[in-house]
């Protein structure tokens, strides 16, 4: 093959691919209504454009019977395993057993609180076009839940959580309830 079309093959298989790990990061945090459309569409581009390359280079295998040819096809098959690797890994964010759960229903719109037994944290802010996610680690001391991270789509305004009967609620340092109106409810 020659360099030019080598270069060509090899840079929009990278630009496919690395379009598709940017958005699959990006969804892992935000589920959006059309996000798996979106994924599937740049996912059987890459494995189009993967066969385009397969063929061309078992064509020239045939030709010449060095495996050396196949250089493409092995950067492809790298990144499809490095694509299921992320899947995984984001798969496995969540795979802790959660101790609190708490929420609130909307009328289009959820929020969500879950505490997890390695302590860690994923905050859901929901609406009917998707969700947002919100992890973190945290601390818990007594009724007193701290956040490492307040990152929530603005959503939280202190770090600082406090359990109060069947309902948890935003405090500030000296333990006074910031907003008595933004509360959730223990499941």
């Amino acid at each position: 093959m020659k360099l030019w079309k080598c270069i060509l093959l090899l840079s929009i298989l990278l630009l496919i691919a690395i379009k598709y790990f940017a958005l699959t990061i990006e969804y892992a945090d935000n589920d959006f209504i059309f996000a798996g459309l979106i994924i599937g569409f740049y996912f059987l581009l890459f494995l189009i454009v993967s066969g385009i390359i397969f063929r061309i280079e078992y064509t020239i295998y045939r030709k010449y019977s060095d495996f050396k040819v196949f250089k493409l096809t092995f950067v492809a098959l790298l990144i499809f395993v490095a694509e299921i690797g992320l899947h995984l890994y984001i798969e496995l964010k969540d795979t802790s057993d959660v101790i609190i759960e708490a929420g609130r229903n909307f009328d289009l719109n959820h929020i969500k609180l879950e505490l997890r037994e390695n302590n860690t944290y994923k905050l859901t802010n929901g609406s009917v076009l998707g969700n947002s996610y919100c992890r973190g680690d945290y601390v818990r001391k007594d009724s007193i839940i701290i956040l490492g991270t307040t990152k929530s789509d603005k959503l939280l305004k202190s770090n600082y959580l406090a359990i109060r009967g069947n309902e948890i609620f935003m405090i500030n340092s000296k333990h006074k309830i910031i907003d008595s109106t933004f509360y959730f409810v223990i499941n």
